[in-house]
């Protein structure tokens, strides 16, 4: 099969370099089409198959369009070697082919890349700062729990001190009170003093 091809692909060198000899540059502009992506599609002097090979045009080959032959089923064309024949015209694209995508694939997928790789640097430092942020949080939370510790600690030794305080009044108040009734008891056993009458006469 590789030799078959071989052979086919210098016949068609050789085709293309006596049609190069015998055919005259047609500077003719036309629409701007393309080889579709099969291997390659023969080029032909007249629009037919029964025309001779003048060579072969490779798959994906930018090309001018100068005309159709609707019956025949075949279009004119100049190729990037400006040559001018005839190919059929189910090898002729409008599209561009995988041929000239490839570069602005390849660019758009660098692009595509190159933002990849800024939305990652982008995701990275968000989630630095993220874990920076919960860090502070889970620091914040333990400071809060240390400062309610702290405040209820601070409560009960108020709520303590304050019981103290109470115990103390009360034990003062008490102890007030015993002494009152314990001198009222003592004032009422004293012997009185009995008045001194001076009888006049």
């Amino acid at each position: 099969m590789i030799k078959t091809f071989l052979l086919i692909a210098l016949s068609s060198l050789v085709f293309s370099s006596i049609a190069q000899e015998n055919q005259e540059p047609n500077d003719q502009g036309g629409e701007v089409r393309y080889v579709t992506d099969n291997l390659y599609t023969f080029m032909h002097a007249g629009p037919g198959r029964n025309y001779r090979i003048l060579g072969s045009v490779e798959a994906g080959t930018k090309v001018q369009q100068l005309q159709i032959d609707a019956e025949e089923g075949y279009v004119e064309i100049i190729d990037d070697r400006q040559r001018t024949g005839w190919v059929e015209a189910k090898f002729i694209t409008s599209d561009p082919s995988i041929k000239e995508q490839v570069p602005q694939l390849i660019e758009a997928l660098d692009l595509a890349q190159k933002e990849l790789a800024s939305s990652t640097q982008a995701y990275d430092r968000l989630n630095q700062q993220l874990s920076s942020e919960q860090n502070e949080i889970a620091e914040l939370r333990r400071t809060l729990a240390e400062l309610q510790k702290q405040n209820q600690t601070l409560r009960e030794q108020v709520a303590e001190s304050d019981q103290k305080e109470l115990m103390q009044w009360a034990l003062r108040g008490g102890l007030l009170a015993l002494g009152s009734l314990v001198l009222g008891v003592l004032l009422t056993y004293l012997p009185k003093k009995k008045r001194r009458q001076d009888n006049w006469m």
